[in-house]
Order: structure tokens, then sequence, then C-alpha cells
């Protein structure tokens, strides 16, 4: 409520201030007489009278016009909002390394010996196919599960001094790094501003949110290219659970391409493994088929890697990478200006609510 006031506020103060003027020099005309008097209470007249028709019509109007053309209103916000999605998965993928990939209880990291983890997924966050071959999860068909009271990790719940020790733990799969380029963001950031369809139709406060994002981003794009090389260090951690395969060069209008696909990969335990070689023994076929061992395989990500330099082996799109020790007050500060950014924005009329192209659905930004 407070907001609505405060931009009713800020548009209308000069009308205001020119109707107090007209009571003031009413207030003084009446303890005159004759015809200074009349000439005044009309100056005053006229001084309180056309501000308050003028706010009057400025209201009206932009309601009306708002509720006329409130499916247009709606589009503009949305595609502002896309943006943000946009941005907010990278500020996730900051914030949450290799685990941005799952659901906040969906896996459990154990550590087999120094420098060694295994990522294991619960069973019931596990993409399962229905007869229908339609994918389903356990978790969702649970009667005690409740999304909401989930205790997950919510980044407009951080500030500053706590981002920082959360960037000191996290860490990156060299298929997140080398996926990163913030270019396009600024890009679509700058077309936004200059499309006057949707510009229009957003309030001064809206604007005010997505220049001081435009800059915010600009200055963590130009900071991420300016320290490229050194701002995630590799290290010698190793994290089994991961699969990246890599198809066949294809062209395409922009040239030579290869997909990456990164996979969750759970090989069978050492039991099932000998119950299967046991199983190969006595049925003593020779298929090929029956020789392969279970394994439980999930896609988590896929697409083009244009950073990607030649001649690079799938496991070394698998190394772990942390942050640069150097750069974790400089990136932690730029990301949280970011972070607050978006929250102003779901504070605004826009809201908090987007519709998702990507994933078909409509949720909360």
């Amino acid at each position: 409520m407070r907001k609505p006031l405060k931009r009713i506020l800020l548009k209308t103060w000069p009308k205001i201030i020119v109707a107090l003027v007209g009571v003031l020099i009413y207030l003084s005309a009446i303890r005159l007489s004759g015809d200074i008097e009349g000439l005044l209470v009309n100056i005053a007249a006229s001084l309180i009278s056309i501000p308050i028709i003028f706010i009057a019509y400025d209201l009206w109007n932009e309601k009306i016009h708002r509720a006329l053309n409130e499916n247009v209103y709606r589009y503009a916000e949305n595609e502002i909002s896309q943006v943000m999605l946009e941005i907010r998965r990278y500020m996730e993928m900051f914030l949450k390394g290799f685990c941005v990939y799952f659901d906040d209880d969906d896996i459990v990291l154990e550590e087999s010996d120094p420098n060694n983890f295994i990522l294991k997924m619960k069973d019931t966050s596990k993409i399962l196919y229905d007869e229908d071959k339609d994918p389903y999860q356990l978790k969702y068909q649970l009667e005690d599960y409740d999304e909401d009271e989930d205790d997950r990790f919510d980044i407009y719940g951080l500030e500053k001094d706590t981002v920082v020790p959360v960037i000191e733990e996290v860490q990156y799969l060299g298929y997140q790094v080398v996926d990163i380029d913030l270019e396009d963001i600024v890009e679509s950031l700058n077309e936004l501003l200059k499309n006057s369809f949707i510009m229009e139709r957003m309030d001064d406060e809206e604007v005010s949110v997505i220049i001081h994002l435009l800059e915010a981003f600009k200055m963590l794009q130009t900071f991420v290219e300016g320290h490229r090389d050194d701002l995630f260090l590799r290290t010698d951690l190793k994290v089994k659970g991961f699969v990246c395969k890599v198809s066949e060069p294809k062209e395409s209008p922009i040239g030579t391409v290869k997909l990456y696909s990164l996979y969750y990969r759970e090989e069978a335990d050492v039991k099932e493994q000998a119950r299967v070689k046991q199983t190969k023994k006595s049925m003593q076929t020779k298929s090929k088929e029956s020789t392969r061992e279970p394994s439980y395989e999930q896609l988590l990500d896929e697409k083009i890697l244009p950073n990607v330099k030649e001649n690079v082996k799938e496991n070394e799109l698998l190394s772990v990478y942390v942050v640069n020790p150097d750069y974790y007050i400089i990136f932690g500060d730029l990301i949280t200006e970011i972070i607050e950014c978006i929250r102003d924005w779901r504070k605004t009329r826009a809201g908090a609510v987007v519709t998702d192209y990507e994933s078909g659905r409509i949720g909360y930004l």
C-alpha cells in the first residue's frame, strides 16, 4: 500500500503545492477589503480548483486506461520479468554451484575419501515414467509433501553479509564455468529500454528499477569478462555422479557446433553388480545387452557451449572450480546488488508472478 501512495504523492506534489499556495492567498485575502479582497479570492479559487481538477483527471485517466489495457500492461511487465527470471537463474547458479540442478532436499553429498565426493539423488526425487511415458517424481505424489514448507534456499533472503560466506563454500563444474555468458542479458535489457511499446507502459518506479538493474548487471558482466581466467580456480576435488556427453560436430547457421549434455548418473552398487555377474554366468548368455551394469541416468542440462576450447575432453568439463578468494568481496557485492534490484522489482506494480515460457508454467520470480 505504501508504494502506490508514494508514487501518487511524487506525481501530484507540484499540483498540491500550487493548491496550498491558493489556500494561503485566500486566508490572506479575507483579512482585506474591497476590490483587492475580491481579486485575491478569485486568484486563490483558481489556484485551488485547477490543480485539484488536474489531479483527479490524472488519477482517473490512469485507472481507466490501465483497466482498458490490462492485458497489454501485463504483457509488457511480463517481458521485463522474463529477463529478470533469466538473471535470477544466473544468481542461483553463482550461489549454489552444481547443486543448482537439483531441488534443495533432493540430493546427498557423501565424502568417500579426502577430496572425493559422491553425489546421490534421493529415490523420491528421481524422474520416473508412467505407462504413458509421462515423467513424474514420487515426492510430488506423497500426501505429506508440501513444497511451500520445505527448507529451501532463498536468494532473496540473503544480505550483503551473508552472500560472501555462501560464495566461499560454493563449488562449480567446469561445464558451468564455460557456460557463463552475460552479454546476451545485457543486450536484452538494452533492447527493452529501446522498446517504446513496453517502456511507455512502465511507471517511473519500474523504469528506475530496470535502469538500476542494467547498471548493476553491466558491472557484473564487465567484472566477469575481465577476470574470466582467474575468477574461478580449478581444484583437485572430484564429485562422482555427473556425466558429460558430447555429440558429433554438426553444421548449423552459426558454423560447426557440438551439443553438450550434462547427466546425473547413478551406478549400481557393488552388491547389485555382483548379482548381475552371477546371473550372467548362470544364464551363460552371449548377449551383450545382459552384461551391461544397471544404472540410473537423468538429463540435467543440454546446450551448445561456444566458449569450450578445441580438444577439451568430457571429464575436464566435470572438474570442480571455486571462486578465487581475492574476489570474494567484490563478487559478492555485485551479486547482492543485482538480487536487491530483482527484490525491488517484485515490490512494484508488476508483482512477483511471471509466466515462465521455458518451463511452461506460471510461478513466482
